[in-house]
């Protein structure tokens, strides 16, 4: 059995935002059982201050809202602009829709294009997917994916889209930063402290050099594994494709 088509899309999408269901794509999706909190948490309006800090966070935060309520179109224009802002989530996300034709119509090397460009940081929460695709595919379609990839670079690629969203995020935090450096009070529109490390349901004005640190580590996340000076030489279907050859083959 292909791991990448038996796997669901709730259990990709952290935490279980996403989800494959047996609805037409244009229901609305119902949660499983027990996911229940989940789904209302994800339906909650996404906080406003974070478009302008971490767009693609911001983004995918309403993807996720769109899908739960039945706006798939939506959902999939908001998944791009995250992914446009170097959101790894919204590429693999999209990557395991359009591989499996969960939600959307089947398109392989569409699918594994999308899954290259976010196991391009090799983070172990993406590649293996990245690498499953590839075994699977025909040579036919290993080429489409392969012309795919390279049109999607010049937006999508870590050294555009990355260093797009690390430029934003420097710039809108140094004004967070004087006040983390000096005291004083910082409101931020639509975010809770509990999203920002602290606990859970305090007021969203606190201390700056609390809600500049609970930042820090959100972009800390986002940006894991990108290292904007790495070059990687001739670009050739990424990487990964070395590391698809290399990994071993289960028995």
């Amino acid at each position: 059995m292909n791991p990448l088509r038996s796997v669901s899309l709730a259990a990709v999408v952290l935490p279980a935002v996403l989800l494959a269901c047996n609805a037409a794509a244009s229901d609305r999706p119902q949660p499983l059982p027990g996911q229940k909190a989940e789904v209302s948490q994800a339906l909650m309006l996404c906080p406003s201050s974070l478009e302008r800090i971490l767009p693609g966070r911001y983004y995918m935060c309403e993807a996720q809202r769109d899908f739960w309520l039945g706006r798939q179109d939506q959902s999939m224009e908001m998944m791009r602009d995250a992914a446009a802002w170097g959101s790894k989530q919204a590429q693999y996300t999209l990557g395991i829709m359009y591989f499996n034709g969960q939600r959307t119509p089947v398109n392989r090397p569409l699918g594994l294009a999308w899954l290259a460009i976010a196991a391009e940081r090799h983070d172990p929460n993406f590649e293996p997917a990245f690498i499953s695709a590839f075994r699977d595919v025909t040579p036919a379609e290993r080429d489409q994916a392969n012309e795919l990839w390279r049109q999607m670079l010049p937006k999508y690629a870590d050294r555009v889209a990355a260093k797009r969203a690390r430029t934003r995020y420097d710039r809108e935090m140094r004004p967070l930063e004087y006040g983390m450096d000096f005291g004083g009070q910082l409101y931020l529109s639509g975010l809770t402290f509990g999203e920002l490390g602290g606990t859970p349901g305090n007021s969203m004005t606190g201390s700056a050099f609390a809600a500049g640190r609970g930042l820090q580590a959100m972009a800390a996340n986002y940006f894991y594994g990108w290292h904007e000076n790495v070059t990687v030489g001739d670009l050739e279907l990424v990487p990964v494709t070395e590391a698809a050859r290399r990994m071993p083959r289960k028995p």
